[in-house]
């Protein structure tokens, strides 16, 4: 229970602290729609520090899903999000309000917007802010197959104070239609004022199991 609770807080509260074959998808010009998930999908994921090379596995599963709202249980943690797939809480410990912003469907190449958020962990709160750019369809690789997926790319920063002050943070996301989430996911985040790189992850479908 603490090595999955670790990698749990890895994904969520972290950086908190740091202050061949044929390529599956839709064709290169069409759009993603809001995924239509039901209770039972799952995914799981595995998630590599390009720092260490330590990695380690986890699962998503959808146990409910609402008019506007997905749950979901990740390592014996609940996680509650829009049905863009935002993240607004954990029982981990986090609150987002009114939520993460990342995603706003539909996706097409070329579509840019603001997300700005705060979040509460441990009665700490921190605002989060930055831009939202959809970029192109790639194939990618990763150890579920070859996808054909749209890149989603944020910059951004959290933290209190002008600039200087905050901490840095650029994610990308690959969506594929085929697994109705994310195939891959590269997360880089930098303290205030620093020059290297505190936090660099890469997280990599494995396995997409959709409810029966």
């Amino acid at each position: 229970m603490l090595t999955s609770t670790l990698q749990y807080l890895s994904r969520w509260i972290l950086p908190l602290l740091l202050l061949g074959p044929v390529a599956k998808g839709i064709a290169a010009d069409d759009v993603i729609e809001r995924p239509q998930v039901r209770a039972g999908d799952s995914w799981t994921y595995r998630q590599t520090s390009l720092i260490t090379r330590n990695s380690g596995d986890f699962s998503y599963r959808v146990t409910g899903v609402g008019a506007d709202r997905i749950k979901t249980v990740s390592d014996g943690f609940s996680d509650l999000y829009t049905t863009d797939w935002n993240l607004i809480e954990s029982s981990a410990g986090i609150k987002i309000a009114p939520h993460e912003g990342y995603f706003q469907f539909p996706l097409e190449p070329g579509k840019t917007y603001a997300f700005k958020s705060e979040r509460t962990v441990a009665r700490m709160r921190t605002p989060w802010e930055g831009t939202v750019t959809v970029a192109d369809w790639e194939t990618i690789d990763v150890p579920a197959g070859r996808f054909r997926a749209l890149r989603v790319d944020i910059n951004g920063s959290f933290g209190h104070g002008p600039p200087a002050r905050r901490a840095r943070l650029q994610l990308s996301y690959w969506w594929s239609t085929d697994v109705k989430r994310w195939v891959r996911y590269d997360l880089w985040m930098s303290k205030p004022a620093s020059k290297a790189t505190d936090f660099n992850t890469r997280t990599e479908l494995v396995q997409y199991a959709p409810a029966s």
